[in-house]
């Protein structure tokens, strides 16, 4: 529209000037005034399209500058309209003068509208191009709007659905809470610190004997329920809510409003900030009863205990000294009668004295054997870095008489340093080789080798320990009379034995002894062994 303007206003500039030419001419001509009026009107006429003009272009400096050339030439081209002429040459050079600025006019006014009809052309392709993709572009705005309100809807129906599996998740947690609490018997409660307000959930009424939300809870609500013994334990810690915006753990009894039933309960609580920046203080309050019931009675079976503990101790003082003396008489008279009475005693006299004699030996070794056991049940906590080479030459050194008369061979060399008591590791090494040399065979050089290593827990299955944990292997392997398999584990329990009496001596204490003194030190003891072909002890100490 700018542009069909601008044309149409330059056509009338050129037509109004034209105007003013031929009237002009027609009074010079004529001298008639009446030909003055277009040349008047076409005067004004021009002034009123430059004004349009410029209205138009006024946000164009180019055209802006065109139209001061045309303004110009117009200005020049109405000089030369005259009245009267002081010769014809005048009258020539006037006429000629105005002809060539009337066609310097034509040539601005043709490039203003030639410019004016290119714009016009591009903007006419635009228009229809326009024209033609408007119903594309509505009809893609359409599906994009529809696709985005479809997307939207989708979204708000997920979110929606989200927010109802929340809400349902919400209350499937409230409700477990609820049940946890009633089966855990304890109750939470959570106190505004500025407003000192309380709320309890259900549970933590019905600890209190009372139905949920049934009062108001307060401070004061709460103490009445207490002992009367226990108030000021409750009244101390919410003191310190106040003074130091900490709650102690306490414990304390209550009387149940329902049955005035004293129950034992505890109460801790912590202090955070919500996100409005509030303080509060949430706890939780357990029914601690059955524990506190649980508590007194091991208390008074720890008692029970050390009072066994105290009588055992004096039974072994009894054993080692009371019952160790009359047996050492005994035993006195009995070699005092064989030596001065032997020879008058009847042949089945004599046969009664030697089966006194070894009942009484028997009973001396199990004696030994007992206090043996006694002691080493008694487990000393004062552990030190032991070398088990030395406990190894200790042990021999201690079976030596014993080594000698069975001529056995005792391989040990390089074993490794273990945390133990050296005095159990030691009878430790004597019972267990006393035990190969015991079982040896008599046709046979009996030979016990003993090694050591280090190896990680989790790679020795029977331990049953899958941690990275380091234990000392301690191997005892002989080449003895050996056992079934299925003895494996029977062998370590008090006064088992796999032979008579009569074929080896021995009262079952020793093996019994050894399982005490590896658990002692925390460590596992197994046996392997098959008929005639030896038995092997293995050993696993922590390092």
């Amino acid at each position: 529209m700018n542009t069909y303007e601008i044309s149409i206003e330059l056509g009338q500039l050129i037509s109004y000037i034209k105007d003013a030419e031929t009237g002009h001419r027609g009074y010079v001509i004529t001298n008639d005034s009446l030909y003055l009026e277009p040349f008047i009107n076409a005067r004004k006429n021009v002034n009123n399209t430059f004004q349009a003009l410029n209205t138009t272009i006024k946000s164009d400096s180019t055209k802006q500058e065109q139209l001061k050339k045309v303004y110009d030439l117009v200005d020049k081209r109405f000089s030369y309209f005259k009245n009267n002429f002081s010769s014809k040459k005048e009258f020539n050079d006037d006429f000629r003068n105005g002809k060539i600025i009337m066609d310097s006019l034509r040539t601005e006014v043709n490039n203003m509208l030639s410019t004016e009809n290119k714009l016009l052309s591009s903007k006419d392709k635009l228009y229809k191009y326009n024209n033609s993709n408007t119903p594309l572009i509505v009809f893609s705005t359409f599906l994009i709007s529809i696709l985005i309100l479809g997307l939207g809807y989708t979204r708000i129906i997920k979110n929606y659905n989200d927010l109802i599996n929340q809400n349902i998740r919400l209350k499937i947690f409230d409700e477990s809470s609820k049940q946890a609490e009633i089966l855990g018997k304890y109750g939470s409660w959570l106190l505004n610190i500025k407003d000192k307000s309380f709320s309890y959930s259900d549970n933590k009424f019905r600890l209190l004997g009372c139905k949920p939300q049934s009062f108001h809870p307060t401070l004061e609500n709460l103490l009445d329920n207490i002992h009367p013994d226990d108030k000021e334990i409750l009244t101390d810690a919410f003191q310190q809510i106040e003074e130091k915006e900490s709650f102690p753990l306490i414990r304390y009894r209550i009387i149940k409003k329902d049955t005035l039933e004293i129950r034992h309960f505890r109460t801790t609580a912590k202090v955070f900030v919500d996100k409005l920046g509030n303080k509060n203080m949430i706890g939780t309050t357990q029914d601690i009863t059955e524990d506190y019931n649980k508590t007194q009675l091991i208390e008074l079976r720890n008692k029970e205990l050390e009072q066994n503990n105290k009588e055992l101790m004096e039974f072994n003082h009894v054993a080692s000294h009371d019952l160790q003396e009359p047996l050492r008489k005994i035993q006195t008279f009995i070699s005092r009668i064989e030596d001065k009475e032997k020879d008058t005693l009847s042949e089945s006299a004599k046969g009664y004295f030697e089966k006194i004699q070894e009942a009484s030996n028997r009973m001396r070794i199990l004696i030994d054997d007992l206090l043996q056991y006694s002691r080493t049940n008694r487990s000393e906590k004062a552990f030190e870095n032991i070398d088990l080479n030395h406990v190894a030459s200790n042990a021999i050194s201690e079976l030596s008489e014993n080594i000698a008369e069975k001529k056995a061979v005792i391989n040990f060399e390089k074993l490794h340093h273990v945390q133990g008591i050296q005095f159990q590791l030691e009878q430790l090494f004597i019972n267990i080789i006393s035990n190969s040399l015991k079982y040896s065979k008599t046709d046979e050089t009996a030979i016990v080798n003993i090694t050591s290593k280090k190896v990680k827990a989790f790679k020795v299955p029977k331990l049953k320990d899958d941690s990275k944990k380091e234990y000392v292997k301690i191997s005892f392997k002989d080449n003895g009379l050996g056992f079934e398999q299925q003895y494996a584990e029977k062998i370590f329990q008090l006064f088992n034995r796999l032979h008579g009496k009569k074929e080896y001596p021995g009262t079952g204490v020793g093996l019994a002894i050894c399982k005490k003194i590896v658990e002692n030190h925390k460590g596992y003891i197994f046996a392997k062994g098959k008929p005639n072909e030896g038995a092997e002890f293995e050993i696993y100490l922590p390092v």
